[in-house]
């Protein structure tokens, strides 16, 4: 999807996305294979309409309320969203991650306050489903664009975490050779190095499109 969180609108319309996605049906339902995309196509739909959604709202000169009231409905579906396979283990961890990271993704885009979908409580939560994972596979390096959502969301006293944190995203570029990881890393590095968690939604924002193409 490229620059998710830049003003310029993608080429392909919120229809067009949709008409792509419902190409993978299947008598079970949509579905596709996670080597496409990490997360389940549903979720992935939820991360298109709320990139759509925070688009148009950048065209408004102002806030409008039925943008904020669309972002909280779009929140309330990925939260209650049903998980087909609940116990699949580490997939189950990985789509949990997914779905507490497009939260936090929403709750950054439109600035919402941190109790409405109890952002410490998502960061808590991603990291915890990383850790559930076996290192060094496949399902923990899928878990590369909600641990970025997390590191966003942590505090500047989160010492410990921040060092978990870099040392995951250090193993996944050292064993995939994939840049993703080493750029997340150093825009995470810029957002801790601020002085007050005030600034962080100014420059994460900036960040998120400039630097990484990870959603």
């Amino acid at each position: 999807m490229g620059a998710t969180t830049a003003s310029r609108m993608p080429r392909l319309s919120s229809a067009d996305v949709k008409a792509a996605l419902n190409k993978f049906k299947t008598p079970q339902g949509r579905a596709w294979g996670f080597d496409v995309f990490h997360c389940p196509i549903d979720l992935f739909e939820y991360i298109a309409d709320i990139t759509m959604l925070y688009k148009l709202q950048c065209r408004s000169e102002t806030r409008r309320p039925d943008v904020l009231e669309k972002a909280l409905l779009l929140g309330h579906c990925v939260k209650t969203w049903n998980f087909a396979d609940p116990t699949s283990g580490p997939r189950f961890h990985m789509v949990e991650a997914w779905r507490s990271g497009i939260l936090l993704y929403l709750d950054r885009l439109f600035q919402l306050p941190k109790d409405v979908f109890d952002a410490p409580s998502l960061v808590s939560g991603i990291l915890d489903h990383a850790k559930a994972v076996p290192s060094r596979t496949s399902w923990s390096y899928s878990m590369l664009w909600p641990l970025f959502q997390a590191g966003l969301s942590l505090r500047h006293d989160e010492c410990e975490r921040k060092e978990w944190l870099r040392s995951e995203l250090n193993t996944m570029f050292q064993a995939l050779g994939c840049y993703h990881p080493h750029h997340a890393i150093e825009a995470l590095e810029q957002v801790w190095q601020k002085d007050d968690d005030h600034n962080y939604n100014s420059i994460t924002l900036g960040i998120q499109h400039r630097r990484l193409m990870l959603a």
